[in-house]
């Protein structure tokens, strides 16, 4: 890409936490930014303060459910009907979904896997001409280490296809390393379909970022905990150390080129040895595809 075009950037999830401190970064780069989120308002809000650190910012918002299929179609739509290049997708929106109980979406997925998972790899496949023609391009996933078995404690991923809706148990912690499990199977296997495309997949992992939890708690003890105790533990990442990878990945002329890769800290890092297993990968591809809805 040369020093003249300006790179378009979509990030899914840009309204606050690890994302919104990415756009802070990709904006003061001078990149065109569309924050892709539920909350209207608050992409409003995350706009405003970033024009307050980069007045001359290029950022709009547009809305994504990503528990919804027909809102990841209509938010694709109304992207290309503006006429935008698309240089960078950071499929960034997601997390654990707390609770004792498996939640389900619109669809009919368990909401996890199709906010992680099914909602990006469907915004992904309506983007890839676009990414294409745009190229060079990338796509990040935002994985993370605990799909690694033994990495933070607690029971390691037990990806079940006989489960997928919690037709025998739900744990909302080893759900969670399920699906960034299958993030590194969609990031792999994507980067071997787009090779010699001009587009890369990568997966990066932010670390844990008390800060972008505690901000979003409402219990006082339980935002003191994150914000005041949790945040200044050895092993936590502050939204700038997370930020500053997630903008690395995504930007960074060190990464131009590069696919297929896990990126921990800045840095490339091995995940888990099942990750690595392409029959696997290829066999999610092809159901998410089905439950997609994509032929």
């Amino acid at each position: 890409m040369s020093d003249r075009q300006q790179r378009y950037v979509i990030v899914t999830g840009g309204s606050q936490g690890i994302g919104l401190a990415a756009v802070q970064k990709l904006a003061a780069q001078g990149s065109h930014i569309v924050i892709a989120s539920r909350n209207q308002q608050v992409s409003a809000q995350a706009i405003a303060k970033v024009k307050a650190t980069t007045p001359g910012a290029q950022i709009e918002a547009l809305p994504l459910d990503l528990a919804s299929f027909t809102s990841v179609r209509e938010f694709a739509a109304v992207y290309k009907s503006k006429g935008y290049p698309l240089h960078v997708l950071i499929n960034n929106a997601g997390g654990m979904i707390y609770g004792k109980q498996a939640r389900f979406s619109p669809d009919g997925f368990e909401l996890t896997l199709q906010t992680n998972h099914l909602g990006h790899f469907l915004l992904t496949d309506l983007f890839l001409d676009l990414l294409t023609a745009s190229a060079p391009a990338r796509v990040v996933n935002v994985s993370s280490q605990t799909h690694i078995p033994g990495f933070g404690g607690g029971p390691p991923p037990d990806l079940d296809l006989d489960n997928l809706k919690a037709e025998k148990y739900y744990n909302a912690a080893v759900f969670y390393k399920n699906v960034k499990l299958i993030t590194m199977w969609f990031t792999y296997e994507m980067q071997r379909r787009v090779a010699g495309s001009g587009v890369t997949s990568n997966a990066m992992c932010p670390g844990f970022v008390p800060q972008s939890i505690g901000e979003r708690r409402t219990n006082p003890l339980s935002r003191f905990m994150y914000l005041q105790v949790l945040a200044r533990m050895p092993f936590a990442r502050s939204l700038e150390q997370a930020s500053t990878s997630l903008a690395y990945t995504a930007t960074d002329p060190a990464m131009e080129g590069v696919g297929g890769k896990f990126i921990v800290d800045c840095k490339e890092k091995r995940s888990s040895d099942e990750s690595y297993d392409e029959q696997k990968a290829r066999k999610m591809w092809d159901m998410s595809r089905q439950w997609c809805g994509l032929h």
